[in-house]
């Protein structure tokens, strides 16, 4: 099924429109581990801050930050 130049166009402008950030490269990130894939990662919050504010909403301890890595098999490297 061929996608004509109009639909094309469309389709590039809605990837552009994706909120959030795009995986790194990961190429040479793995010291010599094959195969080396970005993935996501989750960080829980940190409980010892000492930087909070003091408005600080209760309900934050549900976020957690997302970040992403090289993995390659079970370990993960800074991209």
């Amino acid at each position: 099924m061929a996608i004509r130049d109009g639909d094309h166009q469309r389709l590039e402008k809605q990837m552009k429109m994706v909120l959030g950030s795009k995986p790194p490269g990961c190429v040479n990130r793995c010291v010599g581990c094959i195969p080396c894939t970005p993935t996501q990662v989750v960080s829980p919050p940190d409980k010892n801050n000492n930087l909070k504010a003091t408005n600080t909403n209760q309900g934050d301890e549900g976020y957690y930050l997302l970040s992403w890595k090289c993995k390659c098999r079970n370990k993960l490297f800074e991209p």
